[in-house]
């Protein structure tokens, strides 16, 4: 069976044990043909399975999948073959004849047993939380070997009825109760250890579980700039607020002297040489993480790999409000870029919106989950390489994106009205270094606490501003929310909002918005209904639900955790009223 798919609808709907529905039957993926290796640097790819896989030991997950990645079991990361394209086979083969309602299994028969062709195939499927998939077990008949399925109108497998069609004597109700061969539940619900029903598409056969790197290097690339010191200075860079370019390719004395080194010059000779380069001009200036440099080195670490997830994102195709002024922009044009743009930013508690026209995404998918989304209500079943090894189904694609930046003077005040205890700090740069020292960011995996430490504040305030923005610049930029995606940079007060090809986006959406409307957009960002439809119960319950806050999967990787409106409105949320900026010159707040 051939049929035509784009590469980000394979990803999302075309996993190997996932089913689809393809011209008019239902097929399971059985294999990724001849699928093609991305060269991506393998540190950042096996840090973040590392993350994911150490957040499903909670689940189930055999703690030596961890362990064997940190000792470096190979990681496949591979994208599909557009000419040879994904295997399928039909599944489930139980049919249904749609005159007489009679059940035919095996391979699809030419007629029922009545000599009806009208057949269909069974859109229910068996599963478990292992990772299982099977077709129902179908009833017969002990003296007529028939089965007939009764219709009707609720999809509710439990109310499916069996009968006999010569004699209706009735045969079974639902598809029964049968035990996993596994024998083993990985959740609290009843009944854990049975087979469960539902209709194939449901989200509770199967779950994709993904993650999202930006503008992942490859190999040859990434060890350029570590051997340059460029982690360093993209961190710099960061912390000084994002200004101008990083330069993460000149190196530094000290990265020269780290390089000589290790080639057998002796200390004293690499000093000298990087001395003679850096009096010609040839090296970047060293700097120092001022508050960050006594903070733990795993807070140091995760910010500098931040740091250069921003730098390698914006080191290509970052657009400033600034940039888009010109000889011929027009006066009216001008007065608002340079004064309505400003101002609506400044009230959205910002200090910068920036367009990255090529911003370029790895879409991945590890692994995949049945009757649930998440540890604690599934078991995290993995891909499977060549060996031992792991792997990871992706899409590299480029995309345009929006890169907001939160005002890190407002973000100190908001945090210490909140009760949180940062270190002293005055001007910009020393405030964002106060605070990624401060901040122990928690994990998608995390489950929120009921004082939530600074770190959950900090996530909080970035997701929920995040799925504020994916709300309202739907609308703006004329795409459905699922065509949106979002990567969240908490500890460097940053999140990217970016097109996701899988939904039907228009092209060019955000750069228009960026263009002509940002002003208008950011003010309906603030000024716009702030309430739930569902108050006083959503409010009373987390101040989150599906219709105030809320996004759908993939599109929030966060299991839609972190989230509160209170973090952004009422009488001390970050946008409940304008707060004139500290600056970079401003005294503590």
């Amino acid at each position: 069976m051939k049929d035509q798919r784009s590469g980000s609808q394979v990803l999302y709907g075309l996993l190997p044990e996932q089913t689809a529905d393809l011209r008019g039957g239902i097929w399971k993926s059985a294999e990724w043909k001849g699928a093609i290796t991305i060269d991506v640097e393998d540190s950042m790819v096996r840090q973040r399975l590392i993350d994911e896989m150490s957040g499903w030991v909670a689940g189930g997950l055999d703690p030596g999948v961890v362990k064997s990645l940190w000792a470096g079991t190979e990681i496949e990361v591979v994208r599909v073959n557009p000419k040879q394209g994904v295997r399928v086979e039909r599944f489930p083969e139980v049919w249904v004849c749609q005159v007489c309602r009679r059940v035919e299994t095996g391979k699809r028969p030419k007629a029922c047993r009545a000599g009806h062709d009208s057949l269909r195939q069974l859109h229910f499927v068996g599963f478990h939380e292992c990772g299982r998939l099977e077709a129902p077990i179908i009833p017969r008949c002990p003296t007529h070997s028939e089965t007939r399925m009764r219709h009707q109108s609720s999809i509710e497998a439990a109310k499916i009825t069996f009968d006999c069609p010569v004699c209706e004597n009735v045969l079974r109700r639902g598809f029964g109760h049968r035990a996993c061969p596994c024998g083993k539940s990985y959740s609290d619900r009843k009944n854990g250890k049975n087979i469960t029903y539902n209709v194939h598409r449901a989200a509770s056969v199967y779950s994709p579980q993904t993650f999202v790197l930006i503008n992942p290097p490859s190999r040859e690339r990434m060890q350029k700039i570590i051997a340059g010191g460029g982690k360093r200075r993209s961190l710099i860079w960061a912390l000084s607020g994002f200004e101008g370019s990083p330069d993460i390719h000149r190196a530094t004395e000290s990265s020269i002297v780290d390089a000589l080194m290790a080639q057998g010059i002796p200390r004293t000779v690499a000093e000298k040489m990087a001395d003679v380069a850096n009096k010609e001009g040839h090296l970047a200036s060293e700097d120092t993480l001022g508050l960050l440099a006594d903070a733990p080195s795993e807070l140091i670490d995760a910010a500098e790999r931040e740091a250069v997830d921003i730098a390698l994102a914006t080191s290509e195709s970052r657009a400033l409000v600034t940039d888009l002024i010109t000889a011929k922009t027009t006066s009216s044009h001008r007065k608002l870029l340079e004064h309505d743009y400003p101002v609506s930013m400044n009230r959205a508690g910002l200090t910068g919106v920036d367009l990255i026209d090529r911003f370029p995404v790895l879409k991945a998918v590890y692994g995949f989950t049945r009757g649930g989304m998440d540890p604690g209500s599934a078991r995290l079943s993995r891909f499977h390489g060549a060996g031992s090894s792991y792997r990871v189904y992706a899409d590299l694609q480029q995309a345009e994106a929006l890169m907001f930046q939160l005002d890190a003077a407002r973000v100190y005040g908001w945090l210490l009205a909140r009760g949180h205890d940062i270190p002293s700090a005055r001007g910009g740069r020393a405030i964002r270094e106060a605070i990624a020292a401060s901040a122990r960011v928690p994990s998608r995996f995390t489950q929120p606490e009921e004082v939530p430490s600074l770190g959950e504040d900090l996530l909080a305030l970035v997701h929920s501003y995040s799925h504020r923005v994916i709300r309202q610049l739907s609308v703006f930029a004329g795409v459905d929310r699922e065509g949106l995606g979002e990567y969240l940079v908490p500890r460097h007060l940053t999140f990217f909002i970016f097109a996701a090809t899988r939904g039907d986006f228009v092209l060019g959406g955000l750069q228009a918005v960026f263009e002509n409307d940002l002003h208008h957009f950011l003010s309906t960002l603030v000024h716009a209904e702030s309430r739930c439809p569902l108050d006083p119960a959503c409010e009373r319950n987390g101040g989150a639900c599906h219709a105030c806050m809320h996004l759908g999967e993939p599109t929030c990787d966060h299991f839609n955790r972190f989230l509160d409106r209170k973090v952004l409105f009422g009488s001390s949320g970050y946008l409940a009223a304008p707060v004139k900026s500290a600056g970079d010159d401003g005294g503590c707040v």
